[in-house]
Protein backbone atom coordinates (compact mmCIF):
# COMPACT_ATOMS: atom_id res chain seq x y z
CA UNK A 1 0.00 0.00 0.00
CA UNK A 2 1.22 3.46 -0.89
CA UNK A 3 0.35 6.10 1.74
CA UNK A 4 -0.18 9.79 1.04
CA UNK A 5 -0.18 12.22 3.93
CA UNK A 6 -0.58 15.65 2.33
CA UNK A 7 -2.24 16.92 5.54
CA UNK A 8 -3.50 15.38 8.81
CA UNK A 9 -5.58 12.48 7.45
CA UNK A 10 -3.75 9.86 5.38
CA UNK A 11 -4.96 8.52 2.04
CA UNK A 12 -4.06 4.94 1.15
CA UNK A 13 -3.77 3.73 -2.43
CA UNK A 14 -3.69 0.08 -3.52
CA UNK A 15 -4.18 -1.68 -6.85
CA UNK A 16 -7.12 -4.02 -7.35
CA UNK A 17 -6.61 -7.39 -9.04
CA UNK A 18 -7.91 -7.67 -12.61
CA UNK A 19 -10.24 -10.50 -11.59
CA UNK A 20 -11.90 -8.27 -8.99
CA UNK A 21 -12.32 -5.43 -11.50
CA UNK A 22 -13.84 -7.90 -13.97
CA UNK A 23 -16.22 -9.38 -11.38
CA UNK A 24 -17.48 -6.00 -10.19
CA UNK A 25 -17.92 -4.80 -13.79
CA UNK A 26 -19.87 -7.99 -14.60
CA UNK A 27 -22.16 -7.34 -11.62
CA UNK A 28 -22.63 -3.73 -12.72
CA UNK A 29 -23.38 -4.69 -16.34
CA UNK A 30 -26.01 -7.22 -15.24
CA UNK A 31 -27.76 -4.65 -13.03
CA UNK A 32 -27.68 -1.99 -15.76
CA UNK A 33 -29.07 -4.46 -18.34
CA UNK A 34 -32.15 -5.11 -16.19
CA UNK A 35 -34.69 -2.28 -15.70
CA UNK A 36 -36.14 -4.19 -12.74
CA UNK A 37 -32.76 -4.60 -10.98
CA UNK A 38 -31.70 -1.03 -11.80
CA UNK A 39 -34.87 0.32 -10.22
CA UNK A 40 -34.79 -2.03 -7.22
CA UNK A 41 -31.14 -1.30 -6.39
CA UNK A 42 -31.19 2.43 -7.27
CA UNK A 43 -29.22 4.39 -4.67
CA UNK A 44 -29.48 7.88 -6.19
CA UNK A 45 -31.83 9.30 -3.54
CA UNK A 46 -29.31 8.46 -0.79
CA UNK A 47 -26.32 10.10 -2.48
CA UNK A 48 -25.47 13.74 -3.10
CA UNK A 49 -23.97 13.58 -6.58
CA UNK A 50 -25.39 14.80 -9.87
CA UNK A 51 -24.84 11.40 -11.46
CA UNK A 52 -26.54 9.36 -14.19
CA UNK A 53 -26.80 6.09 -12.29
CA UNK A 54 -25.94 4.90 -8.78
CA UNK A 55 -26.99 1.58 -7.27
CA UNK A 56 -26.12 -0.54 -4.26
CA UNK A 57 -23.96 -3.63 -4.30
CA UNK A 58 -26.04 -6.23 -2.49
CA UNK A 59 -24.49 -7.75 0.63
CA UNK A 60 -24.30 -11.21 -0.92
CA UNK A 61 -22.53 -9.89 -4.04
CA UNK A 62 -20.22 -7.68 -1.98
CA UNK A 63 -19.26 -10.70 0.12
CA UNK A 64 -18.63 -12.77 -2.99
CA UNK A 65 -16.65 -10.31 -5.13
CA UNK A 66 -15.17 -7.54 -2.93
CA UNK A 67 -15.24 -8.18 0.82
CA UNK A 68 -11.96 -10.08 1.17
CA UNK A 69 -9.96 -7.46 -0.76
CA UNK A 70 -11.56 -4.50 1.02
CA UNK A 71 -11.04 -5.95 4.51
CA UNK A 72 -7.41 -6.77 3.66
CA UNK A 73 -6.87 -3.19 2.39
CA UNK A 74 -8.47 -1.59 5.47
CA UNK A 75 -6.27 -3.71 7.77
CA UNK A 76 -3.20 -2.69 5.77
CA UNK A 77 -4.22 0.97 5.98
CA UNK A 78 -4.62 0.92 9.78
CA UNK A 79 -1.34 -0.93 10.20
CA UNK A 80 0.51 1.50 7.91
CA UNK A 81 -0.99 4.70 9.32
CA UNK A 82 -1.33 3.90 13.02
CA UNK A 83 0.59 0.66 13.53
CA UNK A 84 -2.69 -0.83 14.79
CA UNK A 85 -4.03 -4.34 14.14
CA UNK A 86 -7.75 -4.13 13.46
CA UNK A 87 -10.03 -6.46 15.45
CA UNK A 88 -13.31 -6.08 13.61
CA UNK A 89 -14.51 -4.50 10.35
CA UNK A 90 -18.21 -4.07 9.55
CA UNK A 91 -19.07 -2.98 6.01
CA UNK A 92 -21.95 -0.52 6.33
CA UNK A 93 -22.74 0.00 2.65
CA UNK A 94 -21.29 -0.31 -0.84
CA UNK A 95 -22.48 1.10 -4.15
CA UNK A 96 -21.60 1.66 -7.80
CA UNK A 97 -21.38 5.11 -9.40
CA UNK A 98 -21.70 5.40 -13.20
CA UNK A 99 -20.76 8.89 -14.42
CA UNK A 100 -21.02 10.35 -17.90
CA UNK A 101 -20.19 13.74 -19.44
CA UNK A 102 -21.23 16.57 -17.12
CA UNK A 103 -21.86 14.37 -14.04
CA UNK A 104 -20.11 15.36 -10.82
CA UNK A 105 -20.03 14.84 -7.06
CA UNK A 106 -19.87 18.04 -4.96
CA UNK A 107 -17.75 18.20 -1.77
CA UNK A 108 -19.08 15.66 0.73
CA UNK A 109 -18.15 13.23 3.50
CA UNK A 110 -19.26 9.66 4.24
CA UNK A 111 -20.60 7.79 7.25
CA UNK A 112 -18.61 5.22 9.21
CA UNK A 113 -14.94 5.35 10.25
CA UNK A 114 -13.29 4.46 6.97
CA UNK A 115 -14.36 4.75 3.34
CA UNK A 116 -12.98 3.91 -0.05
CA UNK A 117 -13.41 4.34 -3.78
CA UNK A 118 -12.24 1.89 -6.44
CA UNK A 119 -12.10 2.58 -10.19
CA UNK A 120 -13.58 0.16 -12.74
CA UNK A 121 -13.75 2.17 -16.00
CA UNK A 122 -12.19 5.49 -17.07
CA UNK A 123 -13.07 7.30 -20.33
CA UNK A 124 -10.25 7.49 -22.89
CA UNK A 125 -10.40 11.30 -22.89
CA UNK A 126 -9.40 11.30 -19.20
CA UNK A 127 -6.67 8.64 -19.47
CA UNK A 128 -5.14 10.28 -22.54
CA UNK A 129 -5.16 13.77 -20.98
CA UNK A 130 -7.44 15.29 -23.63
CA UNK A 131 -9.75 16.67 -20.93
CA UNK A 132 -9.19 19.94 -19.06
CA UNK A 133 -6.76 19.81 -16.15
CA UNK A 134 -8.91 18.31 -13.34
CA UNK A 135 -11.71 16.75 -15.40
CA UNK A 136 -12.72 13.36 -14.00
CA UNK A 137 -10.25 13.63 -11.10
CA UNK A 138 -11.01 13.10 -7.40
CA UNK A 139 -9.89 15.71 -4.87
CA UNK A 140 -9.55 15.28 -1.10
CA UNK A 141 -9.71 18.41 1.07
CA UNK A 142 -8.65 19.24 4.60
CA UNK A 143 -10.54 22.12 6.22
CA UNK A 144 -7.53 24.08 7.45
CA UNK A 145 -6.33 27.07 5.47
CA UNK A 146 -3.29 29.27 6.00
CA UNK A 147 -3.72 32.86 7.10
CA UNK A 148 -3.19 35.57 5.99
CA UNK A 149 -4.55 34.82 2.54
CA UNK A 150 -1.96 36.83 0.62
CA UNK A 151 0.99 34.75 1.87
CA UNK A 152 2.19 31.34 0.63
CA UNK A 153 0.16 28.49 2.19
CA UNK A 154 1.72 26.84 5.24
CA UNK A 155 -0.39 23.69 4.91
CA UNK A 156 -1.51 21.78 1.86
CA UNK A 157 -5.26 21.45 2.04
CA UNK A 158 -6.09 19.66 -1.27
CA UNK A 159 -4.74 16.47 -2.82
CA UNK A 160 -6.00 15.52 -6.29
CA UNK A 161 -5.62 12.19 -8.08
CA UNK A 162 -6.18 11.30 -11.73
CA UNK A 163 -7.87 7.91 -11.33
CA UNK A 164 -6.80 4.81 -13.22
CA UNK A 165 -8.65 1.52 -13.59
CA UNK A 166 -7.69 -0.60 -10.58
CA UNK A 167 -6.89 2.26 -8.19
CA UNK A 168 -8.47 1.85 -4.76
CA UNK A 169 -8.25 4.80 -2.37
CA UNK A 170 -8.86 4.25 1.36
CA UNK A 171 -9.49 7.29 3.58
CA UNK A 172 -11.16 8.44 6.82
CA UNK A 173 -14.91 8.84 6.27
CA UNK A 174 -14.79 12.43 7.56
CA UNK A 175 -12.33 13.51 4.87
CA UNK A 176 -14.09 15.90 2.48
CA UNK A 177 -13.77 15.00 -1.19
CA UNK A 178 -15.33 15.79 -4.56
CA UNK A 179 -15.32 14.50 -8.14
CA UNK A 180 -14.80 16.89 -11.05
CA UNK A 181 -16.98 16.63 -14.18
CA UNK A 182 -15.57 15.66 -17.57
CA UNK A 183 -16.80 16.35 -21.12
CA UNK A 184 -15.76 13.41 -23.29
CA UNK A 185 -17.59 10.24 -24.29
CA UNK A 186 -17.54 7.12 -22.18
CA UNK A 187 -18.29 6.01 -18.65
CA UNK A 188 -16.34 6.77 -15.49
CA UNK A 189 -17.34 3.82 -13.31
CA UNK A 190 -16.37 3.37 -9.67
CA UNK A 191 -17.54 1.69 -6.49
CA UNK A 192 -17.54 3.16 -3.00
CA UNK A 193 -17.96 1.74 0.47
CA UNK A 194 -18.28 2.80 4.09
CA UNK A 195 -17.13 0.70 7.04
CA UNK A 196 -16.99 0.77 10.84
CA UNK A 197 -13.71 -0.37 12.39
CA UNK A 198 -12.90 -1.61 15.90
CA UNK A 199 -9.21 -1.63 16.74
Amino acid sequence: MKLFKPFGPSIGKVELKKTIIGNVNDYCDKVMASKLKSKKLDHSSKLIGNVEQQFIITRSNFKKILEKEIIFSIKKYYLGVLGVKVKKITIDSAWIVCQYAGDFNPPHIHRGNISGVGYLKIPQTITSGREKKLAGHISFMDGRVSMPRNSPPLVQHRQTFKPKVGNLFIFPSFLMHDVHPFRGDGERRSFSFNAFVDS
